[in-house]
Formats: C-alpha cells, sequence, structure tokens
C-alpha cells in the first residue's frame, strides 16, 4: 500500500500534515504510550468525501461572483470552523510523526472525543455560546459548517495509517463513533424529577449535494431541521404549569446504510426506556414541502428511489415491490460504495436488537408493522397560531401575514395488492390552520402495503417510522411523530413576486436564504412548545 504525506486537504495547512510522514526522532526507541504514524493519501475517499473539493457554478450567465474555492472551504471558513480539521489531523498524528492513539482504544475515545467537541461548538455557535472569530462572514444561524467539517475530518480519519494497522472492522467502528458523537447522539442527558418535561428532536443534515466534482448549487443548500435541532439542544422551555421542557437533539444522516444499522435506534431508544430519565416525547424533523408545516400522520415501510448523499440507492429503478432486496456487492451509482448490508432494499429493515426477530434476512408482511401512525397533539398544534410573530421571509406565501401555514398531513401512498406494482393514494384533505372534517382522514388497510407515507418515501419518513415504531415497542403513550418544516433553500432569482433580488448562483448566502432559515427555525420551535404544553395533565 502507498503511503505518503502529501496535503490531506487543499484547505489545510499543508505545514500540519507534510510533517506526519514517518516515525519518531528518536533514533528508533519507542516512547511509552505512543506509536509512529503516517498519512496514507491513495485511500479510496467516501462518495460524500469527494465533494470536499467542488466549487459552486463561477461561471455563465447566472453567476456574479467567480469564487473558484471549494463551497467546503467557503463555508467553513464563513463559519470559523477552518481549525477543527488541522486540529484533528495534529491529535492523530503529530509533526513529529507520533500518535497518543497507540491502540484501537485510546483512538476511539479520542475520536469520540473530537465528535463531541465539533458538536458542541457547532451547538455553541448558533446559540451565541462561541466567540465568532473576526473573519467570520455566515450568520450564527448557519447549520452547514457541522456537515461540512464533519466530511473533512472523517476524510483525515480515513487516511490515517498508525503503525497498529487497524483492520477493516476497527477502522469503520472509528468512523461510526465519530459520526455518532458528532451527530450529538452520545452526549444525550437528562435531568431527574418529577416536575420536568423530556423531549427528543432530530433533524438531519443537507442534501442534495450533487455530484462530486461537478460545480453545481445544490452544494450550498442548508437543512432548517439541522439549523433547528442546533438551536434546541440543551434549550429550558418553561410551561404554564410551571415546570420546565428540557430538550436534547441530534442529527441524521441523508443516507440509508446507518438507518439499517441502527443509529436511530441506537440514539432514542435508551431514552424510551423506563427510569427517572425517560422521555415524554420524541420528535423527528426534516425539510419538506414549500411555505408550510406538515404534521406527519402516517410512516410508511417503503423506501423510494432518491440516493442518499452517499450516493446508494436502496429501490432503484425497476420492478419496485416492498420485498425487493439487493444482493450484496450491488451497484447503484457510479462512483459510490457498493450496498454492504443484508436488507438493503425497497423495505425497512429494523435492527433485530431492538425490534426482537430478524427482519433483514426475508421480507415479512407485517413484521414490522407495514405504517405506523403520529400520537402528535394535532388539534393544539393546529390551532396555536405557532406563525405569531414569525416574519414571513421574501417570496412565501401563507393565509395570514406572519409565518407560515401548518397541516395534519394525513395522506399516504399504498400497494392494494402488495404483490403487484399497482399503487394507489389517500390524498390529503388540504386543510391548513385548523382540524380537517373526519371522514378526510383514513387509517390504511390491514391488507395493503405502504408505498410512501405522507412524508413521501424517503429518510425522513424512515426516521419518522423508526421513531413512532420505537415507541410502541415500548409500550409508550407519549407524543411521538414526524414534523416536516419547509424548504428553505431559496434564493434571489430576480422575480419580483419571489423577492426579487439579483441571482448569483456563486453565491453561499442572501437575505432571502437567511430569511427562510430564521423563520423556519422560529416557527418550529413554537410548535416544539406546543408538544410541551399538551404534556400538561
Amino acid at each position: 500500500m502507498k503511503k505518503t504525506t502529501p496535503m490531506l486537504l487543499t484547505a489545510l495547512s499543508v505545514a500540519v500534515l507534510s510533517a506526519c510522514g514517518g516515525g519518531s526522532d528518536d533514533g528508533g526507541v519507542d516512547i511509552p504510550g505512543k506509536a509512529s504514524c503516517q498519512w496514507d493519501t491513495s485511500v479510496q475517499l467516501s462518495y460524500e468525501e469527494r465533494r470536499l473539493e467542488t466549487p459552486l457554478p463561477f461561471t455563465g450567465a447566472n453567476v456574479v461572483g467567480q469564487n473558484q474555492a471549494p463551497f467546503a472551504t467557503r463555508i467553513i471558513e464563513g463559519a470559523g470552523f477552518e481549525d477543527f480539521a488541522p486540529e484533528f489531523a495534529k491529535k492523530l498524528c503529530n509533526d513529529l510523526g507520533e500518535t497518543e492513539a497507540a491502540d484501537f482504544d485510546a483512538a476511539l475515545e479520542l475520536v469520540k472525543a473530537s465528535g463531541t467537541q465539533l458538536w458542541r461548538a457547532a451547538v455553541d455557535r448558533v446559540q451565541g455560546g462561541r466567540q465568532l472569530k473576526a473573519t467570520e462572514t455566515l450568520p450564527r444561524s448557519d447549520d452547514r459548517m457541522l456537515y461540512w467539517t464533519r466530511t473533512q475530518m472523517t476524510k483525515i480519519l480515513r487516511q490515517w495509517a498508525p503503525e497498529w494497522a487497524p483492520t477493516a472492522e476497527q477502522q469503520e467502528a472509528l468512523q461510526w463513533e465519530f459520526e455518532r458523537a458528532s451527530r450529538g447522539q452520545t452526549d444525550i442527558d437528562f435531568p431527574e424529577g418529577t416536575n420536568v418535561r423530556r423531549m427528543l428532536v432530530s433533524g438531519f443534515d443537507v442534501f442534495t449535494l450533487g455530484v462530486p466534482g461537478v460545480p453545481n448549487t445544490g452544494l450550498r443548500n442548508g437543512n432548517p431541521s439541522g439549523a433547528t435541532a442546533l438551536e434546541m439542544d440543551g434549550q429550558v422551555i418553561p410551561l404554564s404549569d410551571g415546570s420546565k421542557m428540557y430538550v436534547q437533539a441530534y442529527i441524521l444522516p441523508v443516507s440509508y446504510g446507518p438507518f439499517i444499522k441502527g443509529m436511530q435506534e441506537d440514539t432514542v431508544g435508551p431514552w424510551m426506556k423506563p427510569g427517572p430519565k425517560q422521555l415524554d416525547a420524541s420528535i423527528s424533523m426534516s425539510q419538506g414541502g414549500r411555505n408550510i408545516f406538515w404534521l406527519e400522520e402516517y410512516n410508511g415501510r417503503f423506501h423510494g428511489s432518491s440516493a442518499g448523499n452517499d450516493g446508494q440507492v436502496f429501490c432503484p429503478s425497476g420492478t419496485r415491490l416492498p420485498q425487493v432486496m439487493l444482493p450484496l456487492g450491488t451497484l447503484t451509482t457510479p462512483g459510490a460504495a457498493p450496498i454492504s448490508e443484508v436488507g438493503s432494499g425497497c423495505n425497512t429493515v429494523t435492527p433485530e436488537r431492538w425490534y426482537g426477530i430478524d427482519t433483514a434476512s426475508q421480507w415479512i408482511k407485517d413484521n414490522p408493522p407495514q405504517f405506523s401512525k403520529a400520537t402528535l397533539p394535532h388539534e393544539m398544534m393546529l390551532l396555536a397560531n405557532t406563525q405569531a410573530g414569525v416574519t414571513r421571509p421574501l417570496g412565501a406565501t401563507s393565509e395570514g401575514t406572519e409565518g407560515f401555514d401548518v397541516t395534519w398531513h394525513t395522506n399516504y401512498n399504498y400497494f392494494p395488492d402488495c404483490a403487484s406494482t399497482i399503487t394507489a393514494t389517500q390524498p390529503w384533505h388540504g386543510i391548513v390552520n385548523k382540524m380537517p372534517a373526519p371522514e378526510t382522514v383514513q387509517d390504511p388497510d390491514p391488507s395493503w402495503c405502504s408505498r410512501s407515507g405522507g412524508g413521501g418515501d424517503y429518510l425522513s419518513n424512515e426516521s419518522a417510522y423508526r421513531n413512532t415504531l420505537l415507541r410502541d415497542l415500548m409500550g409508550r403513550d407519549i407524543p411521538a411523530g414526524h414534523i416536516h418544516i419547509p424548504v428553505m433553500n431559496y434564493y434571489f432569482d430576480g422575480n419580483p413576486e419571489a423577492g426579487g433580488g439579483v441571482r448569483d448562483d456563486n453565491a453561499i448566502t442572501d437575505e432571502k436564504f437567511e430569511g427562510y432559515r430564521t423563520a423556519i427555525v422560529a416557527q418550529g420551535r413554537n410548535l416544539l412548545k406546543v408538544v410541551g404544553e399538551s404534556l400538561i395533565k
């Protein structure tokens, strides 16, 4: 295997990494508690890591700025996070070519600590607890630096080559623990007591980021559910009965593999179990439709055809039926990793350690159930006027003059015959900011198979399904469900009705984009508080 020490990331300091190419300078004498290390820049990067060098469009009719720097670099520097990756590299392999992670256990602790440090820094920046650098250009509310800095750091970890040569399984475990820690999944904690309410909230990474190496505007996408999670983590919200709601938050990846491995269950499940810190509410959130909050009712067990950020597609074009599973080694997207998890396919697979039976080896129609349902306080959330005081962003529309509309989203798609590709739809009632007529809400028939929930057939629907299924497995009677929040990725496009402004596909932010995030996060917080008020008996 070729081992070299060139620049690990073009955005990083050459000085940090160029000296990490050999052993110690003590004539070969071992240093207690340390090991030699170097960098293997020949290792195959992940599909996501290959986007790190991709810029936004910098030529063409819709371009004003001509910045050709990688988008990731611009975001990371704009948020003042440019030191995290070089410091992580130093911890793994210092200027003398030494690492204090002299074995797997030490490496595991190092990556966990570094991941947690990144998560805490992102939360603190958003919430005002981190001092801004003079060079920072992005507002505190931006969520994107967490994803792109994490991706820089997973690249560094992938190229790290300590002398003790971790196995493939150990390398995977190190990446897994870093991912979990940097998403806030391992620092969740709640107070004990009877006068407290405990809420767990999830958000998602940015997604729809384009093909690695091809300049595109998808790179600049933010995710307001991720921004909401960063805003809400650790918040203590007073409720009307004098109790306090303690909120903890975490971020989920937009790739199927971590879900089939049980990332969400391992994060939420321990807090669903009986105990003095047991959850009172578990809310999943993601980005959904334009200018509206969807309170999802039905979540389906089916995967669609959209690729994850890692390029993998679990239910590719062809005969899409619930029973379809992909053979191990299947390539679904050029350049993406092959399918490596048993049970990958059109069907959502639940971890045996949580569900109790093996759902990956074979498809079983009703194990787990084809649909799961929300237990949100829908009427309270619809009638609470959560729009009040929320400045509606440029180009947005709603029934009133503030914020966004809210609806109980009760539609879904299904296979009347689970062995036929013919599908049918239970439509949305179209009512906003109030309860619909009861006859417009119809539960799925037990003989049907799910094709999609109200929130579609992508990973937002899957997060909702897994969350509410856990609630049922644990026998909990608590608010649990999914809030699809409005899309935020709107930039000036020159259209006066949509806010006007000058279109610039090379811009990483503008007033319209920022206005959407601010408004969505504010109203999302209001909706979460309503869920908290519903806990008062």
